[in-house]
């Protein structure tokens, strides 16, 4: 039941410079503006959903951003 989630953690890895995770019972959020990739780089990491019973469910994932690029990046 995703309205019983009350947090989400990065738990591993990294978020691109300048984005951050943010959420409530509704949604996860990754936001923000790319600084700092001079290259293509892909980014990989884990973010865990904690619910108001302290269950948790990990999940990973990975943003690739790609310099001089329109469009912005890949989320997977």
């Amino acid at each position: 039941d995703s309205t019983a989630v009350s947090t989400y953690t990065l738990v591993s890895g990294s978020l691109p410079g300048g984005f951050t995770l943010s959420g409530d019972s509704s949604i996860g959020t990754i936001s923000g503006t790319e600084s700092g990739a001079t290259s293509t780089t892909t980014y990989s990491f884990t973010i865990r959903a904690t619910d108001n019973e302290s269950q948790t469910t990990d999940r990973a994932f990975s943003i690739t951003v790609s310099t001089g690029a329109s469009g912005g990046g890949q989320f997977n």
